[in-house]
Parts: C-alpha cells; structure tokens; sequence
C-alpha cells in the first residue's frame, strides 16, 4: 500500500498534462501511486499520457467533470493520504515530503494545506493573489465561509475521513472544493504550511474562466446557503459571507460588460456589510462600475478579485 495516493483529474490538458505528471514524479518523497482519470478527452491528452502507462494508474470515463472523477480517483486508489492535483498545475518537489510529516507527526489534523504560487500558460511565475499566500490553522470553518483559500493542488488529508464523507459533489462545480474543504473542516482541524509548494496554473481554458457570471453567483450563493445550515453561524458571519460574494459577483458582471448587474451587486455588498466602506476593494470595484472604460486598462485592477 503506498502512503500517498496522488488524484489528477483531466480533461482536455495536452498541453499541461506531461508537466504536471513530471511534478509529481521529481517528488523528494517516493511512497506514492498516481491515479489519472481522464475525463472524456478529446485531444491528445490520452496520447501524452502513453509515456506514463508504466508510472500511473489511468482511469477512462465518459465526461462526468471533475468532481466525480475526484471521486472515482479516490474509490480506485489505496494511499494512507490522498492528495488532489489539477492537470494544469504542478508541485514544488518537496511538497509530499513536508506535508506527509505533518499529517504523520500531528495526529490531530485531517488535512494540511500550503501557499500556492500563480503561473501562467508557459509556467512563468505571475503575481499572486494574496489568499493564495495566507492561511489558518485549527479549526478553519468560519474563515472559510468568507472565502476560499486552499487551492485545491495543495492539501493533503487523511483517507479515512475522506471515507466518511459524500466526496465531491458535482452541483457546486466550479466551486466544489470550496465546498468539501468546508464540511470537511467541520471534521477536524487544518494545518497551514506557510511555504509555496504548489503553482496554480492561469490561462484561458480554466473551468472557472469558462463559467458565465450569472452560473457564478447561483453556484455561489447555493453553497453558502448550505454551508450556513451545516452549524450555527452569527448574523455577522453570514451578512459578511454574502457580501463579500457579491463583490466577486461584481467583478464577474464586470468582466461580462453587464454594468447593470455589477452595479447592483457592488449595492448589495453594502448592505450586506456596511464596514466594505472601509474596504479598499469595495472602491475599487465602485470606481471600475462608475468608469468602466478604464479598467483593464491599468488604472484599475480586477485581477485581485478573481
């Protein structure tokens, strides 16, 4: 039985696949096995991964999207812990190394998490949001509900408390790691790794990129209202957990050119949240929904939003 069961979903990555494979196998730590699970590829993905047939575990599905083939990743592996990597984004070589002793050493968490650096489509380092470089220990579930901080290339947890859950769940895609880091939390205590040992790939082709603003905000706003019912949340926590959605919602509708949209979502994070006139970002998005014509133009800049 190897102690890291590493699960890369995929679907259409032949320019990234190799790579991400790559980081894996350059790992400092060994005891692992890797499961891909192609998701109904269209492209030369599978023929990319006949380099590796010896190295992985491959898994062919009809298209299903990434939270069942995280599943079936899962249901097919054996690892003691169990590690997620998108087929886009990759690993520092000592990632397993670090995070393996953690889990090993502090019997108390179920999951430990890292920073995470940007790169962009030919693997240039790129700036970084800054909730990719912080993070919480312990119990995480109210910071949490505010925004989602763990990349998904980065945590490692422990199988048998995945086993107690539902695993992913395909209704909150393309947020559905924001929502099982969530229950999963309610499970046990989280450990922050303050080191970038992972880089989350940005380019156009992202599932996220590809969701319209409008699927956004009903997928959003469908997991925080049931992530609210799972314990008992502050009105505080809750009105800032929806107003800090509805500024991401504004940046979407931005991005969409729908400024009636944006606006009223910028109006509602208000309400929600009156301290947002006190935020930094609230004027930012304001100022980009009252002058529209200059962002993106490097006067303001949307990117910390996403």
């Amino acid at each position: 039985m190897p102690k890291v069961s590493v699960i890369i979903p995929t679907y259409n990555r032949e320019n990234y696949i190799s790579e991400t494979i790559e980081s894996v196998l350059n790992q400092t730590f060994q005891d692992f096995e890797i499961i891909v699970i192609d998701d109904g590829s269209t492209d030369k993905t599978k023929t990319k991964l006949e380099k590796f047939k010896s190295k992985i575990k491959l898994i062919e599905q009809k298209n299903s999207e990434r939270a069942v083939s995280r599943n079936n990743g899962v249901k097919n592996s054996s690892g003691e812990y169990i590690a997620f990597l998108d087929s886009d984004d990759l690993w520092a070589s000592d990632k397993l190394e670090k995070q393996v002793e953690i889990l090993d050493n502090k019997k108390n968490m179920i999951l430990t998490y890292c920073q995470s650096f940007r790169i962009n489509e030919k693997s240039k380092k790129i700036k970084t949001a800054k909730r990719q470089l912080q993070g919480h220990n312990g119990p995480i579930f109210d910071k949490l509900l505010l925004r989602n901080f763990i990349v998904s290339a980065t945590p490692l947890i422990r199988r048998e408390n995945f086993d107690k859950t539902n695993g992913f769940e395909s209704k909150y895609i393309p947020y559905e790691d924001w929502e099982f880091w969530l229950r999963f939390s309610l499970m046990g205590d989280f450990s922050f790794l303050n080191q970038p040992l992972a880089y989350y790939r940005i380019h156009p082709q992202q599932s996220v990129k590809l969701t319209n603003a409008k699927k956004i905000e009903e997928v959003t706003t469908l997991l925080l209202e049931d992530s609210f019912k799972l314990r008992n949340i502050s009105d505080q926590i809750k009105n800032k957990s929806l107003g800090l959605a509805n500024l991401r919602f504004c940046y979407w509708y931005l991005l969409a050119n729908d400024l009636k949209k944006a606006n009223e979502k910028i109006k509602m994070a208000q309400e929600l949240y009156s301290k947002f006139l006190l935020d930094p970002r609230w004027y930012g998005l304001k100022l980009s929904c009252m002058f529209p014509q200059l962002t993106g133009k490097g006067f303001f800049n949307l990117e910390q939003y996403h």
